[in-house]
């Protein structure tokens, strides 16, 4: 137990310390002209159209994962479209405070069906899993495409690293069904069958839980292009747009909390968009928007859905 609590511990500090340096890394990049930076945004540039249509698109950005999700657990208990919207959103509220927000997982299950918990944290953790690889894949592709930008460390090593880790990570979403006969070396795995759910995926399941993963990728794919522009951020060339990707799949896999969320995801941005545009402030600032946009205000709405679900009665 005292070990448990120093490993938490020391996560909990290392998050914190990833957190700091990145605003640390801001900072940095923005203080000698932040002021002079900042006077030179003026409201009137800023495409608040563009904003307006991604404030838009997060319905469909989150109505897309709550489609995958009905769909990974429609063996287990049929909802409808609302109600895995409304579970989907509610999740995002009570999974904020955990790092990188995987209590989202639990938290699904917990409030849709509390006999069926661990068959249904599951199957969320396999379509959660499906979001990483096409981030990671599309991360990838990108990376290949735009190294040229990054002239500050070695590309080549990160590309073969990633692309290992890639390729395991498929063989095991692809042989998830054989987790479960892996776990079940174990007694009380087996006997407590905690695992099966996961031998009841089909390769075909696994393949459509992939597209919808592809489909969701794309909206916010658009959505981070919209923003960017609608802050003047232009990016000229394909190679360029590729960028977005990379930011992407560097964001995803830097462990955060919510306190530090937003400073690695400006930083990660900064690092990024700062290869081909001198618009520091107008990054930072796109950045944060955007998980403004995608995160904290379906968490905001999520609110007002806590006091209807069944883990907030009392028996």
């Amino acid at each position: 137990m005292k070990t448990n609590n120093l490993y938490k511990y020391i996560n909990l500090l290392l998050r914190i310390i990833i957190g700091v340096a990145a605003v640390w890394f801001i900072y940095i990049k923005l203080n000698d002209d932040f002021i002079i930076q900042f006077q030179q945004i003026s409201l009137d540039n800023i495409n608040y159209s563009l904003i307006v249509v991604v404030i838009l698109m997060l319905f469909v950005n989150w109505g897309v994962e709550a489609m995958k999700w009905r769909y990974a657990i429609r063996s287990l208990e049929m909802i409808s479209i609302f109600k895995s919207f409304k579970l989907t959103i509610t999740g995002i509220t009570m999974g904020l405070l955990t790092p990188n927000r995987v209590g989202e997982i639990p938290a699904r299950a917990l409030l849709l069906n509390t006999d069926l918990f661990k068959e249904i944290t599951l199957k969320t953790a396999v379509s959660s899993f499906s979001q990483v690889l096409i981030t990671l894949l599309l991360g990838i592709v990108g990376l290949i495409l735009t190294y040229h930008f990054f002239n500050f460390f070695n590309p080549i090593s990160l590309i073969a690293i990633l692309t290992l880790g890639l390729i395991i990570l498929l063989l095991i979403y692809f042989k998830i069904s054989s987790l479960e006969r892996l776990f079940n070396r174990i007694n009380y795995f087996r006997e407590k069958e905690i695992f099966k759910a996961l031998s009841t995926f089909s390769f075909r399941e696994l393949i459509n839980l992939l597209f919808f993963s592809f489909l969701r990728y794309v909206v916010f794919f658009i959505q981070f292009y919209l923003i960017l522009k609608a802050f003047n951020i232009v990016l000229i060339s394909i190679n360029e747009v590729l960028l977005i990707p990379v930011c992407f799949m560097l964001t995803s896999f830097i462990p955060t909390i919510l306190l530090s969320e937003i400073g690695v995801r400006g930083s990660v941005a900064l690092l990024v968009f700062g290869t081909v545009s001198d618009m520091d402030i107008h990054i930072v600032l796109a950045s944060v928007l955007l998980w403004l946009i995608n995160v904290a205000l379906p968490a905001l709405m999520g609110l007002f859905n806590l006091r209807q679900l069944k883990i907030m009665k009392e028996n």
